[in-house]
């Protein structure tokens, strides 16, 4: 099918921001002197609470051990902001000009709200390259469960296929291949695994999606 939309996730993906996501876990987990591991942390990268509260939990060995070090993470993140601010992914504002003209919609799907990072796209210049946004709080379950992209093709009134997401995290990929979505997948943190290659196709940066629109 013709693609009409990209979808674009937006951690990791357009803001270089999964670095600090996972420091600040890190951080706060060992401040509580809890163990949590950076192999534990890159799963919980656009990862439903549920699934996230189960494996930090068993991992941690402590019943709640998720919402203590994320109430901690959330207080060390939002004091980076108030004397930092996220940058682009490298080539995004290339990408995004290219793309501009074409007829397709651009939306940004994602698991933070618009009041937490829509100020950032439009301090970085880029709110006005996308249509709309979509958050996983406007849906019942988070990533890696499809809703949220089915919930954007809803809005789009489009067909899944009609669609094409940008992803760079296994749970962001599991999501919109479930859905039904074309995926391409820009690797940040991990690359992909040859699960996640029968899903997506792969892209060394985010200029080379053109070849697949």
């Amino acid at each position: 099918m013709q693609t009409k939309a990209i979808l674009f996730d937006l951690d990791g993906v357009i803001l270089d921001s999964e670095k600090e996501y996972r420091r600040f876990w890190l951080q706060a987990a060992q401040e509580l002197g809890l163990p949590l591991k950076e192999d534990v942390v890159l799963q919980l990268r656009s990862c439903d609470s549920s699934i996230a509260r189960k494996i930090v939990d068993e991992a941690a060995d402590e019943t709640g051990a998720y919402d203590r070090i994320r109430a901690r993470r959330k207080i060390l993140m939002k004091e980076f902001l108030s004397e930092h601010s996220f940058d682009l992914k490298p080539g995004v504002k290339d990408f995004l000009e290219k793309i501009r003209k074409l007829p397709v919609r651009k939306v940004i799907v994602t698991s933070s709200t618009p009041e937490e990072k829509k100020p950032a796209l439009e301090s970085l210049g880029i709110g006005q390259y996308f249509d709309s946004f979509v958050s996983v709080k406007e849906v019942k379950r988070g990533k890696p469960f499809p809703d949220v992209y089915l919930f954007a093709c809803r809005k789009l009134e489009l067909d899944p296929g009609e669609c094409l997401a940008i992803e760079d995290s296994p749970n962001g990929v599991r999501s919109a291949y479930s859905a039904g979505v074309k995926v391409v997948m820009v690797p940040d943190l991990t690359g992909p695994t040859d699960e996640l290659r029968r899903m997506c196709r792969v892209a060394d940066r985010i200029e080379r999606v053109m070849e697949y629109l």
